[in-house]
C-alpha cells in the first residue's frame, strides 16, 4: 500500500460502489434523523439549554451574552417569526448535521476521491451519537460545519486568495460557533504551514487567519464592553471545570468562583501536573470516549488503515484535522465531568469523530486500490509491464 495507487484509473465496480456507498448513506441519515428526533425530541436541552433566552435578549448578531453569537443569532430568526425556541433549536441542529455530511462528501470527493466521500458520509451518517447531539442543537456541530471547509479551502494544492478567503470566512464562523475552535484552526494552520513548506503558503495564510480574526474581534470587543474581559464566557467555563476536577459534584465543597484565565486553568498543577494531565486526558480517550463516540467498533480497522495510507501515500491532510480536533481536549479529557463513567461528554469528541469517519473512508478506498492493483483485470499487464523494464 506504499505505492501511489491513487493514480491508478478508478475501475466501474469501485464506481458503482461509491454511489451505492452514497445512496445508503443518504438512507442512514433519514433514518437517523428520524429515530433521533422521534427519541430525543423531548429530552431536556443540556449545552443550549439558555439559548432561547439569549437568544431574545440580544440586540444584534455580537450581543449574544455570555454564549457565541452565532448559534444564538440562527435561534433568533425563527423566533422571531413565532416558532417555537425548543423545536426551532432542534430542527436547526439537525438541519446542521445534514449539511455536514453533505459538506463531508463533496469536500473529502475533491481531496480524495468519490469513494473516501462516500463511505465517510456514510459512516458520520449511521452515526446515533451525531444524530443525537444535533437534536441537542450542540454548538460543536455547528463549529464542524464551519471547520470542515476551512480544512478544506486552507490548504488546497492549487490555492490563490479566493480559496484564502474562503478558508478565512469559514475559520471565522467556526469560531463565532465556539470560540474554542480557534485552538483547531491555528493548529491545523500551523501543522500545514510547517509540513507542507509551500512557495507562497505564509502569503495565502495571512489574509485566511487575518479575515477569521476580523470577524471574531467584534465578539470579543462586546464581550469586554459587557463583561470586562473578552473570554468571560470561555473563563467562566474554565472555573465550572477547575471545580469538578477539583471537587466533583461534592454538596458543601469551597468552589471557586469568578473566571479563570487559561493559563492559569491549564498550570493549576504546575508544568509537570498539565502534562500528566494531557497523557492521561490522551489515554483516557482512546481507551474510552473515542471507541463510544466511533460506536461501531469495526470502523477501526479502516480508520488505522486510513491513517497508514496517510503517512504512506503523503495524503496527511486528514491528519492535521485530526491533531486540531483532537489536541484541545485532552486538558479536560481526564477530568470526571460524568459521575456515572468519568471522563467528559462525548460532544467534546465530535471533531474527532469526523476525523476518523474521514481517515476511515481513505483506509477503506486505500485498501480497495492495493487489491485491484494486485488482482484486478490490469493487475497482470501491470506486472510483466514492471518485469519488461
Amino acid at each position: 500500500m506504499g505505492e501511489p495507487l491513487q493514480k491508478l484509473p478508478v475501475p466501474p465496480s469501485r464506481r458503482y460502489l461509491s454511489r451505492a456507498s452514497l445512496a445508503l448513506a443518504a438512507a442512514a441519515l433519514v433514518l437517523n434523523v428520524t429515530a433521533c428526533w422521534k427519541v430525543y425530541r423531548h429530552e431536556p436541552l443540556r449545552e443550549a439549554a439558555s439559548r432561547s433566552l439569549l437568544a431574545s435578549s440580544s440586540r444584534f448578531f455580537y450581543d449574544s451574552g455570555p454564549a457565541e453569537p452565532l448559534p444564538v443569532f440562527l435561534l433568533k430568526v425563527p423566533t422571531a417569526l413565532g416558532a417555537d425556541p425548543d423545536t426551532a433549536l432542534r430542527a436547526e441542529g439537525l438541519a446542521a448535521y445534514c449539511l455536514l455530511v453533505a459538506v463531508t462528501f463533496f469536500a473529502l470527493r475533491r481531496r480524495f476521491g468519490e469513494t473516501t466521500a462516500a463511505m465517510a458520509a456514510l459512516f458520520l451518517a449511521a452515526n446515533p451519537y451525531a444524530g443525537y447531539y444535533a437534536v441537542q442543537g450542540d454548538s460543536h456541530l455547528y463549529a464542524l460545519l464551519f471547520l470542515v471547509p476551512f480544512w478544506y479551502y486552507f490548504d488546497p494544492p492549487r490555492g490563490g486568495l479566493r480559496a484564502a478567503l474562503a478558508a478565512g470566512l469559514f475559520a471565522g464562523l467556526a469560531c463565532l460557533s465556539r470560540l474554542d475552535a480557534a485552538w483547531a484552526v491555528l493548529i491545523m494552520a500551523a501543522l500545514s504551514l510547517a509540513v507542507r513548506r509551500r512557495p507562497g503558503a505564509l502569503k495565502n495564510a495571512a489574509p485566511a487567519l487575518g479575515l477569521a480574526l476580523l470577524l471574531v474581534l467584534p465578539y470579543l470587543a462586546v464581550q469586554r464592553a459587557k463583561y470586562g474581559s473578552p473570554l468571560y464566557a470561555q473563563q467562566l467555563a474554565l472555573r465550572r471545570w477547575d471545580n469538578v476536577d477539583r471537587y466533583g459534584y461534592t454538596p458543601g465543597a469551597p468552589y471557586g468562583a469568578g473566571p479563570l484565565g487559561v493559563t492559569a486553568f491549564l498550570l493549576r498543577k504546575g508544568p509537570a501536573g498539565a502534562l500528566q494531565d494531557a497523557f492521561s486526558g490522551l489515554g483516557r480517550a482512546f481507551a474510552y470516549e473515542v471507541p463510544r463516540v466511533i460506536y461501531y467498533g469495526l470502523l477501526f480497522v479502516p480508520a488505522f488503515l486510513g491513517i497508514y495510507a496517510a503517512f504512506a501515500l503523503k495524503r496527511d491532510a486528514l491528519l492535521f484535522f485530526l491533531a486540531g480536533a483532537l489536541l484541545p481536549v485532552l486538558p479536560l479529557a481526564g477530568i470526571r465531568q460524568v459521575p456515572a463513567s468519568g471522563g467528559i461528554e462525548l460532544r467534546y469528541y465530535l471533531w474527532t469523530l469526523w476525523a476518523l469517519c474521514a481517515l476511515a473512508g481513505l483506509g477503506f478506498q486505500s485498501a480497495l486500490e492495493w487489491v485491484e492493483s494486485r488482482y484486478g483485470p490490469g493487475a497482470g499487464a501491470a506486472k510483466d509491464k514492471g518485469r519488461s523494464k
